[in-house]
């Protein structure tokens, strides 16, 4: 890449700047400690820190501090990283115009949703898209982590909330509805829960604190059963599912999930049931690039004829 001159605060840099100096210190700002930028950088932690420390000796200035445990950027830090990210920006969209032109319907593409929307709903929708593009390759990443699609940790996102990244080209994909499930075995052992009393008496598999309000476990599951006990909590649906067919309690599961495991009871509540919207997004770079228009096309139509099962009530 190209050298270019950076001016802060009254202080010229060097013109000659290493782009790898700037991925390591884009890699350490965004992972927060020099194991974890390390392993994003498939090196070794020394090689992270002799890096780091040669690039602050030749601007003679400090990039990176230390607090609690993890480092952050210093004032002059964030500046060289806004310049950096601008550079990684600018090639990385070369990057899709050239490979999206040259290769077509072809190379890789990688998808991220959370569990269990990639195993259940996205993993059996491939195949037809791997028929019909044989020399494509998708690389599906199953994560609760929302993966970056400005740094191009991910071609095509999908979540459960709206973009806002203003790079990021957004649009509704799907309604989920949610539903309350236990196992035959637990509902034999504890009976049907009564709603009335605020489910007293009964247990519940909860969601793990930090993974959003909006689910349905935080704002519909409190009014349903205001006196259970979250006995236990996941970060996922697959998880929670297999708790509750196990039965160890209540638990709301995406109607698409719980409905189609035998050993569950959708249950009848008062109310109607929770509904959240999935978002697809993707960078207005790569759209346009075949490889990933010709998946994102694909997943809409899946996701469309799917629209039963994800939202049976509607």
């Amino acid at each position: 890449m190209r050298a270019m001159h950076f001016c802060m605060a009254g202080r010229r840099l060097p013109p000659m700047l290493d782009w790898d100096d700037l991925r390591y210190l884009l890699a350490v700002a965004r992972h927060g400690t020099l194991s974890a930028a390390a392993r994003g950088l498939k090196v070794t932690q020394p090689t992270v820190g002799r890096r780091i420390a040669s690039f602050e000796e030749r601007l003679g200035a400090r990039l990176l501090e230390r607090s609690g445990g993890r480092w952050s950027l210093t004032q002059v830090g964030r500046d060289v990283l806004a310049h950096a990210e601008a550079m990684q920006e600018h090639a990385l969209a070369a990057e899709s115009l050239a490979s999206g032109r040259d290769r077509g319907v072809s190379g890789q593409v990688t998808i991220t949703a959370s569990e269990w929307v990639a195993r259940s709903v996205l993993g059996p929708a491939l195949g037809p898209l791997l028929a019909r593009h044989p020399g494509l390759c998708v690389e599906l990443i199953a994560d609760a982590r929302h993966l970056s699609l400005v740094r191009r940790e991910a071609d095509i996102a999908l979540r459960p909330s709206p973009f806002t990244h203003q790079e990021v080209t957004a649009r509704e994909l799907a309604t989920i509805e949610f539903g309350l499930y236990a196992s035959h075995v637990y509902l034999a052992r504890c009976g049907t829960p009564d709603f009335a009393r605020g489910c007293v008496g009964h247990v519940l598999i909860g969601m793990s604190d930090g993974m959003g309000k909006s689910l349905a476990d935080h704002s519909w599951l409190p009014l349903l059963a205001a006196k259970a006990r979250v006995a236990v909590r996941s970060n996922g649906r697959e998880p929670m599912l297999s708790m509750a067919a196990a039965g160890l309690g209540l638990v709301v599961l995406p109607r698409v999930l719980g409905d189609a495991e035998p050993a569950l009871r959708l249950l009848e509540t008062p109310g109607p049931a929770p509904l959240r919207k999935l978002w697809v997004g993707v960078h207005r770079t790569a759209r346009s690039t075949p490889r990933i228009r010709a998946s994102l096309d694909h997943l809409v139509r899946s996701f469309e004829r799917q629209k039963r099962a994800l939202w049976p009530s509607g």
